[in-house]
């Protein structure tokens, strides 16, 4: 590094500044996570017979109730510890100005409290999920492996996937605290080396031969090897004060700061991505093969465009949590918005290049699918790019654990769910669309807006004018271009 610094000073900063950057770490994370998609899922498709096809799918499945608490337990308690990094005693959600305390030093008294609390919920959790799999993959599974000659094969692989999946959410305090403590780049710089392990782990599993259990064996070992890691780190940073508190234990105080957020959180995300997927079954049950292949792809590579695009920032949460529990709204402010345009210009620009150019990429590599028209996919972006400001908008309260118009955002959905049948079936994808997000778009857009420029200390068109303006001038781009 010393030899670097002195022949190539600038480079030498910048690769510091990226190696240290959580958006860029971030990005990596999600690309070295789609290799995944690239070379193992192929080899499965071509070495397994279709039970195991099935089996090895139908297994992250049977995990969906533990996977949406322990995420959303997750989101909550990451920010209670930015809290507390913030100096907070007051874990609670923030609706209001909070005054600095203990001159924004961490505050590790409060910080144990809930470590101890969030390994005890983990604990549960994870025995608790570990019931409702077995419950589920004995109806699952039994249908799928009736007949087939290797049963114990594909069960044995179960179980090895179901202890590996306790093991992860009872350990998953260690990646939670290192995330509330805004160690972001450290945790993905990590989580990129594990994740490359295990993709070639795993293809050279399938190459040479492997079956289901030992894909199971090579690919969840690494997966805990990555939670063990955070262990390790959580010993080398703060002076590894985090690994000497309490690693159980239940705070009633903490529990109840947690559970306002945690249950709104699932019912938002329950809401959310329920509207899609019951347009989805509505629409595979009445459209016509080649328009229900074109419409499932289309919002496929729609919603999988917005991760990389969130990363500016959402990998800077933690950071902006800590400013708005020491009370640094101004600084929070010009971060938060900053931020959020550079997330919204990137969705644009794929959007952008999605629409115009989409259909001639899957053209050049012989594609056997199609988006949907140049007319809907106008309109999809289009209304997916609102959505996703609304989100923006109120992702702000979500910083301080205040998860708001939580009743508009279900009568929003229940709204959506009433639309579908009857304006697909008339309308086809023109009418699918605007059920699955107009109600939305519509009934969400003021209310969040209010509650940001209230929490920012912002004039309300102080606020809706930078955070708005890529989207409305993007969304004006793509309808003058497409009628040009």
């Amino acid at each position: 590094m010393n030899f670097l610094s002195k022949q190539c000073p600038t480079f030498s900063r910048l690769g510091l500044w990226l190696w240290n950057s959580p958006t860029f770490t971030t990005w990596g994370n999600y690309g070295v996570q789609s290799l995944r998609l690239i070379l193992v899922t192929p080899l499965i498709l071509t070495r397994f017979d279709e039970s195991e096809i099935a089996a090895w799918y139908l297994f992250a499945s049977l995990n969906f109730f533990g996977a949406t608490l322990s995420q959303r337990l997750a989101v909550t308690f990451s920010r209670m510890f930015a809290f507390a990094m913030g100096g907070a005693s007051n874990l609670a959600p923030i609706k209001g100005k909070r005054d600095k305390e203990n001159d924004g030093k961490p505050n590790w008294a409060a910080f144990e409290r809930a470590y101890g609390t969030i390994g005890s919920l983990n604990l549960g959790i994870g025995w608790l999920n570990v019931l409702v799999a077995l419950a589920m993959g004995w109806f699952g599974l039994s249908n799928i492996l009736s007949g087939y000659e290797a049963k114990g094969v594909i069960w044995l692989a179960f179980a090895l996937m179901q202890a590996s999946t306790l093991l992860g959410i009872i350990f998953q305090r260690y990646m939670i605290a290192l995330q509330g403590m805004n160690y972001i780049a450290l945790t993905n710089r990590w989580g990129i080396i594990f994740s490359l392990l295990s993709v070639a782990a795993g293809s050279m599993t399938l190459w040479l031969g492997g079956g289901i259990v030992a894909l199971v064996l090579v690919m969840q070992f690494l997966a805990i090897a990555g939670v063990f890691c955070n262990r390790f780190l959580l010993k080398k940073v703060e002076n590894g004060r985090v690994m000497r508190f309490r690693q159980y234990g239940f705070d009633r105080e903490v529990f109840d700061w947690a559970w306002e957020p945690s249950w709104k959180g699932i019912v938002l995300h329950i809401a959310d991505l329920g509207v899609i997927q019951i347009g989805v079954i509505i629409f595979t049950s009445i459209g016509g093969v080649t328009d229900v292949a074109s419409y499932l792809f289309s919002v496929q590579i729609v919603r999988s465009l917005t991760a990389p695009c969130n990363a500016p920032l959402y990998s800077a949460m933690p950071f902006l949590g800590r400013l708005m529990a020491s009370g640094e709204v101004s600084k929070l402010a010009k971060i938060y918005i900053r931020r959020s345009m550079v997330s919204q210009l990137l969705l644009s620009i794929c959007l952008c290049l999605l629409l115009f150019g989409g259909n001639k990429i899957l053209g050049i590599i012989g594609a056997q699918t199609s988006f949907i028209s140049r007319e809907y996919m106008l309109l999809l972006v289009g209304v997916y790019m609102h959505a996703w400001f609304i989100n923006y908008t109120g992702s702000i309260t979500t910083l301080g654990n205040n998860l708001v118009l939580v009743s508009r955002s279900v009568v929003s959905s229940v709204i959506s769910i009433l639309l579908l049948y009857p304006l697909t079936i008339h309308y086809s994808i023109l009418g699918l669309v605007i059920a699955t997000w107009g109600p939305r778009i519509l009934i969400l857009n003021v209310g969040y807006v209010s509650y940001a420029s209230k929490t920012l200390n912002l004039d309300r068109s102080a606020y809706v004018f930078p955070m708005y303006l890529v989207t409305f001038l993007s969304s004006v781009f793509m309808m003058v271009f497409y009628f040009l």
